[in-house]
C-alpha cells in the first residue's frame, strides 16, 4: 500500500544533521536530528558523517515509530558529498547499515537547498552561513554554481568573511594604519586578550577553529547598527559580494531579462537592512527581473522532493501543501 512505503530525507549540516520521514503522498510522520556533519576528506571526516547520518537515521525512526523496511527512497544532502568524488558511494553504505531503499539519491547540500527554497521549481539559491555559495537550475535542467570555494579561496559574504574583515579592520585601527574602530574592543573580548598583538597565538595555535572566526559575525552587526562606520562598510561589502554570487550563477544560466526568483538561505542575511539594502541595490541594477525571495521549505523538504521525485511520484501542489500542512507539527527532539 502506498501509505507503507516511505520516503527519508537527510539534510547534513555542519550544526546538526536533520532527517525526515514521510509517507508517499507527503505527509509528514517525523522528524530526528543528528549531530553536525562535515567534508568527508578531512580527518576523521568519513567516522564524523557517519555518526551524524546514523544518529539522524535512528532519531527519526524512534520518533516516528516506523520501520526502517518501509523506506523505499532515500535522498542525502551533504555539504561534503561533491559529484565526482567518493563521498557518495561512502555516503551509500553508511545507509545501508540502518535503510535499504529501493532508490538513495546522494546530492551535495546545495542542491537540496534550493529544491527546498522554490518547492521543487527552477531559480537560484544563495546559501551564506558559516561559508557562501550560489547554485541554480533552469527548467531545462542546466546547472551552474558560484563561489563556494571555501573559507582560503573565497566565500565572499559568508559569516567567516564577515569575521575576518572585522579582524583585519580592527588590526589595521590599532595599528592606526586605518581609523579606530569598535571593533577593536569586540575582536579583544571575543577572543579573550587584552592586546591586538595576541590574536595570532589564538588563531595560529593548533585545534584553531575557523568557526570562531563566524561567531563574530553576529557581533560586527551589532556594532553597525550602533552607527561604528567600518562595520557598517563591512557589512555593505558583504552585501555586494553576495549579489555578486547571486549573478554570476544568472549570468550562466539565463538570457538578459529573464526572470529570476533568487532564494535566500543562511544565517547572513538576518543581518538586516545594513546588508539587504547594498545586497538589493546591487542585484536589481545588474539584473533588474530577478527577485529575491524567502525560502518556502527548509533543506530537508527539498531532500524529500528529491527522494520523492526519485521513485516517480509527482511533486504537485496538493503535495507540498501536505508536507506545509504536517511540517509545524511534526515532533522534534534533540540529539
Amino acid at each position: 500500500m502506498d501509505e507503507e512505503q516511505l520516503l527519508l530525507a537527510i539534510d547534513g549540516g555542519q550544526t546538526a544533521t536533520k532527517a525526515l520521514i514521510a509517507r508517499r503522498d507527503g505527509r509528514l510522520l517525523g522528524s530526528g536530528v543528528g549531530g553536525p556533519s562535515d567534508h568527508f576528506h578531512i580527518e576523521g571526516g568519513v567516522e564524523r558523517n557517519r555518526r551524524a547520518i546514523l544518529g539522524a537515521i535512528d532519531d527519526v525512526l524512534a520518533v516516528s515509530g516506523c520501520d526502517a523496511g518501509q523506506i523505499v527512497a532515500a535522498c542525502f544532502g551533504l555539504t561534503g558529498a561533491p559529484p565526482g568524488s567518493r563521498a557518495p558511494q561512502v555516503v551509500v553504505e553508511i545507509a545501508h547499515e540502518r535503510v535499504a531503499p529501493r532508490e538513495i539519491t546522494v546530492t551535495p547540500d546545495f542542491v537540496t537547498n534550493l529544491a527546498g527554497a522554490s518547492g521543487g521549481n527552477p531559480g537560484v539559491v544563495l546559501i551564506a552561513g558559516g561559508g557562501a555559495i550560489g547554485y541554480g537550475i533552469t527548467e531545462q535542467g542546466a546547472e551552474a554554481i558560484s563561489g563556494g570555494y571555501g573559507y582560503l579561496l573565497g566565500d565572499e559574504g559568508s559569516a567567516f568573511d564577515i569575521g575576518l574583515r572585522a579582524m583585519a579592520a580592527a588590526e589595521r585601527g590599532d595599528d592606526l594604519r586605518a581609523q579606530p574602530t569598535e571593533l577593536q574592543a569586540i575582536v579583544k573580548a571575543h577572543f579573550g586578550i587584552e592586546r591586538m598583538r595576541e590574536l595570532p597565538r589564538i588563531v595560529y595555535a593548533a585545534g584553531f577553529s575557523r568557526e570562531r572566526i563566524s561567531l563574530l559575525a553576529p557581533k560586527v552587526v551589532q556594532a553597525a547598527a550602533d552607527g561604528d562606520e567600518v562595520a557598517v562598510g563591512i557589512l555593505r561589502t558583504a552585501g555586494q559580494e553576495l549579489a555578486l554570487t547571486a549573478l554570476g550563477v544568472i549570468r550562466q544560466l539565463f538570457e538578459p531579462g529573464t526572470a529570476v526568483s533568487v532564494y535566500l538561505t543562511g544565517g547572513v542575511f538576518q543581518a538586516g537592512e545594513l546588508l539587504m539594502g547594498p545586497f538589493r541595490e546591487k542585484l536589481h541594477r545588474e539584473w533588474p527581473a530577478a527577485e529575491p525571495r524567502s525560502p518556502r521549505f527548509p533543506p530537508a523538504v527539498g531532500a524529500l522532493i528529491l527522494a520523492a521525485r526519485s521513485v516517480g511520484i509527482e511533486v504537485d501542489d496538493a503535495w507540498l501543501d501536505r508536507v506545509a500542512a504536517t511540517l509545524p507539527t511534526a515532533p522534534k527532539r534533540s540529539a
